[in-house]
């Protein structure tokens, strides 16, 4: 998830829910807990003077968390034309060592500065914070505002040069931000059209500003505005960022392509860039033969390149792709000598081994495979050894290769390959246990209390922690938690600590960082029956959240239970407020063209918002991944598959490799993320299947390429 700005902030603060069963605190404090929510329910819900209102009570009521208080005031307090009061709670908050505002606060100070007319006092806050953010990802306040207030205090007071200098720069280094066009009009009002006017150069690099903030058509449009003629090397530099701009809009390859390859020899130290992704670009239209050429003529023409061993590397890749296993070889190989060290080389001795594998070359495999297993195999759960024990089973070596089924089964009983292997030694009627050959002791993990003791209560973080539960802000609560918990920890004893910030956990209703603790402190109870101690570990790594939504719309889809939790632990964790690079919301990662789609469907009205909510985000993700599921027969990897790369995908995938076992299908699958995506929830499903209900999945070996031919292709 992307960390939040200051505004994403406040949401993340407010957006909580109410959650059953909490801890019953003090009277008093118990009154304070209620004031304090209602007073945040009024300012989230744009009810700023109500808030505001409610100051005097808060200051005088009992509450731990007076940074809370002191927020939802101030900003309230700002909103309503009170910046006197909004800069007196925002210095307090700025003073307060470990509050998770007191950093935002010095920017609300400043703004509080403005709002009161002190320009100069603002000027300097802003100055200060804005050198402060440089180079950070998220800072807490918005530099786009701070860097233009601090230009209109140059203009205030009559310094015009460097106002101008500073306005035109905000438009010009920030041309997305929504003050963008403010500062401009403001630059041409005290400069005149001089202080706006833009060369080729300019508008070159506000395009590739505008790209780098995925504002491709943004962009297009600036390329657009330059005219006249120009000389031929300013006319390749706009054709080079354009093509650089069109690539990244994943449109028009093709094109694109074609552009980048004719520009190579003559934009200096672009050229390698542009002659490799001219190659890309073809490859992404589907000219695979002549991205092969394009990129061994990276290779020839920039051997010292960074490019160079990823080019030497897809020659290959492609040349595999394409079902040409025998002429991938080579290039592989070339890879593995000529750029021993280059990050490319483990995916190449993969590809090596895969290979040889596919054309019979099982001896010439085993080297690699065996490497893989050496390198990889605790990471991936078996995949050297286990493709080391095919090729046994190729050469005859059937007892080897037995044995290799029999450890991985035993060494990672839930992963991809050890449930291939429980599969093949069934197909050789050999019967394993789910843990193979010496089932765990469960009675030999590390213990975790299923509640925490009593006197966890009278911590201090826990009792702000239940001050904010009490208050129905769940999320803030577990956030507190989350930023506490090594203090915690150390105070409370690893065991009590860890029992309490559970126990804390699913109080707020997060299941997020539960699962996440348990995977990491409880690695050894995963790898055992799930009873006893082992069962809490494993019931926080694999929980049934959200359970009422999912058990009420999971047969919106005919989903099988439990196949949505698995979908869900691995699209967002169990975090309903997840956004991905690709813009996929919430708990199930549904992208809003799809959801469009699904909305009208089930009588939903597509909004923006609605994905975030978690009972609409489950409804339109089970409608969805049902059908997929129904689509693909069933077939767990397969189906999984199609939700992370879509249908048209595994539809092509299925006509190209639908007559190989599922092991092998599953490793011709195109795209490195749809591999794991579907490996990953097929292992998750069989744990969730195990813990609930006591069943041992049994991955078929046979892939059924005949998919249901029907509207399902989104």
């Amino acid at each position: 998830m992307a960390a939040p700005g200051a505004a994403a902030l406040v949401a993340l603060v407010v957006g909580a829910t109410l959650v059953a069963a909490a801890p019953q605190p003090a009277v008093a404090q118990q009154r304070g807990a209620g004031l304090l929510g209602k007073a945040f329910r009024a300012y989230r819900t744009g009810e700023y003077r109500q808030a505001f209102a409610m100051r005097k009570a808060l200051d005088r009521a009992r509450i731990l968390n007076r940074d809370y208080a002191d927020f939802a005031i101030g900003q309230s307090a700002l909103l309503v034309g009170q910046p006197g009061e909004a800069r007196r709670r925002f210095a307090r908050l700025a003073r307060q060592r470990g509050s998770r505002f007191a950093s935002v606060a010095r920017w609300r100070l400043a703004d509080s500065e403005w709002a009161l007319g002190n320009a100069r006092a603002a000027r300097t806050q802003y100055a200060r914070l804005v050198a402060a953010a440089r180079g950070k990802r998220w800072p807490e306040g918005d530099l786009g505002v701070a860097r233009f207030r601090i230009a209109e205090s140059y203009a205030r007071e009559g310094a015009t040069e460097r106002a101008v200098a500073a306005f035109r720069a905000l438009w010009m280094e920030r041309p997305a931000h929504p003050m963008a066009d403010d500062a401009r009009r403001r630059a041409r009002e005290l400069g005149g059209d001089a202080a706006v006017a833009l060369t080729v150069e300019d508008r070159v690099e506000r395009a590739r500003v505008l790209t780098e903030d995925k504002r491709w058509r943004r962009a297009v449009l600036e390329l657009d505005r330059i005219e006249g003629p120009l000389g031929k090397d300013l006319s390749d530099r706009v054709r080079l960022q354009r093509g650089r701009t069109q690539f990244k809009m994943r449109r028009q390859y093709e094109m694109v392509g074609r552009i980048l390859l004719e520009l190579w020899p003559r934009v200096g130290k672009d050229a390698d860039w542009a002659l490799f992704h001219g190659a890309r670009a073809l490859s992404r239209a589907h000219k695979d033969t002549e991205a092969i050429g394009w990129y061994l003529e990276v290779v020839k023409r920039f051997p010292r390149s960074e490019l160079a061993g990823e080019a030497q590397y897809l020659a290959g890749w492609l040349h595999f792709n394409l079902g040409n296993y025998r002429e991938s070889l080579p290039h592989l190989e070339r890879l593995l000598q000529r750029y021993p060290r280059n990050k490319w080389v483990g995916p190449a001795r993969w590809y090596l081994g895969f290979a040889n594998y596919l054309v019979g070359n099982y001896e010439a495999a085993l080297p690699y495979f065996e490497r893989i297993g050496k390198d990889r195999d605790r990471l991936e759960g078996g995949k050297g050894r286990y493709w080391t024990a095919r090729s046994y089973e190729a050469l005859g070596r059937e007892a080897d290769a037995v044995a290799i089924y029999r450890d991985l089964v035993g060494r990672w009983p839930f992963s991809w390959y050890a449930l291939l292997s429980r599969a093949r030694l069934t197909d050789k009627k050999i019967d394993i246990g789910i843990f193979g050959d010496a089932p765990r002791d469960p009675t030999k993990v590390p213990t975790l209390n299923s509640r925490p003791p009593a006197s966890a209560g009278r911590d201090p973080l826990i009792r702000k922690v239940d001050e904010l539960i009490a208050a129905g802000l769940g999320v803030a609560a577990a956030e507190e938690l989350r930023r506490g918990e090594t203090g915690l920890f150390r105070r409370l004893g690893r065991g009590d600590g860890l029992a309490a910030a559970l126990d804390r956990y699913r109080r707020a209703g997060n299941y997020n960082r539960p699962w996440m603790l348990a995977v990491v402190r409880g690695r050894q109870a995963l790898a055992t029956e799930p009873t006893g101690a082992a069962r809490t570990w494993w019931e926080h790594a694999y929980p049934l959240a959200y359970r009422d939504l999912v058990e009420r719309w999971r047969h919106e889809g005919d989903n099988p239970e439990f196949y949505l939790y698995s979908i869900m632990r691995k699209e967002s964790g169990f975090d309903p407020h997840t956004l991905s690079h690709a813009n996929a919301l919430g708990l199930l990662q549904m992208i809003p063209p799809t959801t469009r789609r699904v909305a009208p469907q089930i009588g939903l009205e597509y909004s923006d918002d609605l994905l975030y909510d978690p009972e609409s985000n489950i409804r339109l993700g089970s409608w969805y991944i049902g059908r997929l599921f129904a689509k693909f027969k069933g077939q767990v990897p397969i189906a999984a598959a199609s939700y992370n790369a879509g249908p048209g995908a595994v539809m092509r995938w299925l006509r190209q490799h639908g007559d190989h076992p599922i092991d092998e299908y599953v490793e011709l699958v195109s795209y490195r993320q749809a591999r794991g995506y579907g490996k990953k929830v097929t292992e998750t499903y069989a744990r969730y299947l195990y813990l609930y209900k006591g069943e041992v999945y049994e991955q078929p070996l046979a892939v059924d390429a005949n998919y249901i031919r029907n509207e399902i292709t989104y």
